[in-house]
């Protein structure tokens, strides 16, 4: 009898996922993926969203945008997200009120969030802090600070 081996696809993973790994004596059908991590990005300019998106689908996550703020509170309410990226002027309900949603969400209480400007006020980037934003950025987002700001929010040391 000839022993044939079946190619298995391999998801590529962030670094501090664990790889995991089947029982010994285990058939494979017993193996399971945890799923990849999620991020919900809302931002109504589809150029910054699709630049985000980009950047953390690198990182190996899996990506859902809303385009305003409300279409955002309906996500967090119906789904877990593991990182959270919020633009300060949303239409409908503005960041700062999902941002306070959030931290009053036994779900995604503790959810790591960025927050997005175009204007660089040191109000807002206060007001995003005191309400409990892990992160705050100013538009145009530059790709190097993106992804450290990424990196320093799922990968705390």
């Amino acid at each position: 009898m000839m022993n044939s081996s079946i190619p298995v696809p391999i998801l590529l993973r962030p670094r501090s996922a664990p790889v995991p790994m089947a029982a010994p004596g285990v058939g494979s059908e017993a193996v399971q993926m945890d799923p990849l991590p999620r991020a919900l990005i809302v931002d109504d300019c589809r150029f910054i969203a699709d630049r985000v998106m980009r950047a953390l689908e690198a990182k190996g996550f899996e990506c859902t945008v809303a385009t305003n703020g409300y279409a955002g509170l309906e996500l967090v309410r119906g789904k877990r997200f593991d990182l959270v990226v919020l633009d300060v002027d949303t239409p409908m309900v503005d960041g700062f009120s999902l941002l306070r949603h959030l931290r009053h969400d036994a779900v995604h209480a503790s959810a790591p969030v960025l927050m997005l400007s175009s204007e660089p006020s040191l109000a807002d980037r206060d007001r995003a802090v005191a309400l409990g934003a892990n992160g705050y950025m100013t538009k145009p987002l530059q790709l190097r600070p993106l992804n450290a700001m990424i990196e320093s929010l799922t990968n705390p040391r």
